[in-house]
């Protein structure tokens, strides 16, 4: 496992080169956003999951809850997100008086991914297995940006230099799992295995132009990270009465093997292998079902997850955050059995100390035959202050040298179908 301490201490300061700022991603930074309530019903409530039966997606939050949600059927689903990213920093006149915050930056980028699995219910015992791949983890990253000058008439707007960041690559789980009911499927205790496995590649070029406008030199670093291991959730969910069900889900953290190989037009190549131990995470929710005459859902969930017990050989010693979320939706079913949901997600980020991020999800479902289609939209909106991916020094006196303003959105929509057999 191990080729050297040396090789691996080098190759720690070349991916500091490689990666500025550790590469934010979209989100969060470093190992990407976990994903949970991944399910569409779950994302249009907010990502509440750890006590509602989402089929062969309670493997991700709660394998206990596939009892709640009984029958046999395949599922999968699409995902598309639009993200914005805008970097702005201060703008001064000539008498260092503040102008405005001034762009630096502004990328769109859209991200699409797809997962799903199955679940087949042994009628007799009422036993639920199930079996799926899904995203885990998201690190995806594209930022593009240029240097310009006025120094160089007659061109007084000449591109000096660019810079591009292309973070590629997902952490995804192929789970297996079962649920098993007790006391007239009035509690299920479930379990589920969690085999890891990915490739994160991060390139970094940086292009830098002479005065007629073409290119002098290009600096070009690339880290790749291939990723295995593997985790156990284990989970319990009871019908605490007609109107109240409690689920408690805990994974253990995944424990990963890495092999880790950096690339340079600049400096020598380098390759280490290490281990990467994940944080464990602790998911409970509760579902109540009020008293009216037509069918409402409401569900909550809080999610823990410690990222300051993080172990990463490859790169150590990194100062991350622990992470608690709160989910909470609601589902109300009309007279036309058509399902319309809310929802709301709420915590801090494990990357960015001072960050909070905050989503809004909707969607609806429709039933037809065996088919279930289920469609599910999440808005987020967050600002937050980090370092520069490059340093402002250079870009003249005019420009602020501190922290960047980050503004970052995104847009969201899962399509789900459900075939039931």
């Amino acid at each position: 496992m191990k080729r050297g301490v040396s090789t691996v201490l080098t190759l720690w300061v070349l991916l500091g080169a490689a990666t500025p700022s550790a590469a934010f991603t979209y989100v969060d930074q470093a190992y990407g956003t976990p994903q949970l309530g991944i399910s569409p019903r779950s994302r249009a409530m907010g990502g509440a999951g750890a006590s509602l039966g989402n089929g062969a997606y309670s493997l991700v939050d709660n394998p206990a809850a596939l009892a709640f949600d009984p029958g046999s059927r395949i599922q999968l689903q699409g995902n598309l997100a639009r993200v914005t990213e805008d970097r702005l920093v201060p703008l001064y006149d000539t008498f260092d008086a503040f102008v405005a915050m001034s762009a630096v930056a502004v990328n769109d980028n859209n991200y699409a991914n797809l997962s799903g699995g199955a679940v087949f219910e042994l009628k007799q015992s009422g036993i639920m297995l199930s079996a799926g791949v899904f995203d885990r983890y998201d690190p995806r990253y594209n930022y593009f940006d240029e240097r310009r000058s006025t120094d160089y008439p007659p061109n007084r707007d000449r591109v000096t230099s660019t810079l591009t960041i292309v973070e590629e690559g997902m952490l995804q789980s192929l789970s297996v799992g079962a649920a098993v009911p007790f006391a007239e499927h009035r509690f299920e205790v479930g379990a589920a295995f969690n085999y890891y496995f990915g490739t994160f590649t991060n390139q970094v070029d940086t292009v830098f132009y002479d005065v007629s406008g073409a290119p002098e030199s290009n600096d070009q670093e690339k880290l790749v990270r291939s990723l295995d291991g593997m985790s156990f959730t284990l989970g319990v969910a009871a019908h605490v009465s007609e109107r109240i069900s409690l689920g408690l889900a805990f994974e253990t953290p995944p424990q990963l093997s890495q092999d880790a190989t950096f690339t340079s037009n600049t400096s020598p190549d380098s390759s280490a292998s290490g281990d990467l131990d994940l944080p464990l995470r602790v998911q409970g929710g509760m579902v109540y079902h009020p008293r009216n005459t037509l069918q409402t859902t409401f569900a909550a969930d809080i999610v823990y997850m410690p990222w300051s017990d993080l172990t990463d050989q490859i790169v150590p010693d990194q100062n991350f955050e622990d992470a608690w979320q709160v989910r909470f939706g609601l589902e109300h079913i009309f007279y036309n059995k058509l399902p319309g949901r809310i929802g709301f997600t709420y915590g801090n980020s494990y990357a960015l100390p001072e960050a909070d991020n905050s989503v809004f999800t909707f969607g609806f479902g429709y039933l037809t035959g065996p088919f279930r289609i289920d469609l599910a939209g999440e808005v987020f909106k967050r600002n937050s202050f980090q370092e520069p991916l490059r340093p402002h020094a250079a870009d003249g006196p005019y420009i602020g040298t501190g922290d960047d303003t980050v503004q970052d959105s995104i847009v969201r929509v899962t399509i789900g179908a459900d075939y039931a057999f």
